[in-house]
């Protein structure tokens, strides 16, 4: 083990493997990016056009319309997925039995398949026999016939909604790990120094939970900036294009349109936005910078 290139030959598989699976697909996907390639008109890559593509995309009305669908929809599920995950973890994390039990079912919608999760909403949402849609009728009778998936703004909601039930679940499990984990005698003492519960929430709680919060800010954005599942099962990015994500746009670009140049190029725009995002929470994180 003290030979310097034994460790390197153990590792060596895994490097294989990683190479195989990950690098090389990133490599040869960035160099169909800068070329044209249109499956409809030739099996084989086309003529190298360097940075054509990447261009392209910035003077593309649609491509537009996908980030403002993109940046809506991951906004929104970051922020309300954060504020209610910490409202269930502050109800779930006292130590009490029972709420062991609402712990442990509450995984349950993140076990299941996005893509299921996705045609049952889908069936819950239809204004004909959706078990959901009657529900908000009978509850909200203004919302009876508020057809969900069928316009714009209610389209782009359930999406947002559906998502943040999806990844409720984890992201409040991460805060309740965090709560549980704090040192009882800090809020026995601010207790005893009269503060209340608000305050101590603000001034004590959130800033214990602040690297917790950071990493479910940067997951969160990820998951939302790539998701895919809830959008081509739900509204397929209708109606018209109101919630046509990036993720979708390139899927769309690539295997409806075979424009496979092109649709590298916007897999390339999206990691990169991906990646400044990460880069900014990631900064925060490792600073330690204040909330402002």
């Amino acid at each position: 083990m003290n030979q310097k290139l034994f460790k390197y030959v153990l590792l060596a598989p895994a490097f294989m493997l990683i190479a195989a699976t990950t690098f090389y697909p990133l490599m040869r996907s960035f160099w169909i990016s800068l070329h044209e390639w249109d499956l409809k008109t030739s099996v084989g890559m086309g003529a190298f056009i360097g940075l054509d593509n990447y261009i392209r995309a910035f003077s593309d009305s649609q491509f537009w319309n996908s980030v403002r669908a993109t940046l809506i929809f991951a906004a929104s599920t970051v922020v309300l997925t954060l504020i209610l995950s910490l409202i269930v973890a502050l109800l779930l994390s006292k130590d009490k039995k029972y709420l062991s039990y609402l712990r442990a079912v509450l995984i349950i919608p993140f076990a299941m398949s996005p893509a299921l999760i996705g045609y049952s909403w889908r069936f819950m949402l239809n204004p004909d026999y959706g078990l959901f849609d009657k529900i908000i009728g009978f509850l909200i009778p203004p919302l009876s016939d508020v057809v969900w998936l069928g316009t714009n703004s209610t389209a782009m909601i359930a999406l947002i909604s559906v998502v943040v039930w999806i990844w409720l679940p984890f992201m409040s499990l991460m805060f309740i790990s965090g709560l549980m984990g704090m040192p009882s005698e800090v809020f026995e003492a601010a207790k005893m120094d009269g503060a209340t519960p608000l305050k101590t929430l603000f001034h004590i709680t959130l800033p214990m939970l602040k690297p917790i919060i950071l990493i479910a800010s940067i997951l969160m954005t990820m998951f939302s900036l790539k998701a895919f599942d809830p959008v081509v099962t739900m509204t397929r990015g209708g109606p018209g294009d109101s919630t046509e994500v990036l993720n979708f746009f390139i899927y769309k670009t690539g295997f409806r349109y075979f424009d496979m140049g092109y649709s590298s190029a916007l897999g390339y725009i999206l990691a990169l936005i991906t990646i400044v995002f990460v880069i900014i929470y990631m900064r925060k994180l490792v600073k330690g910078d204040d909330w402002n």
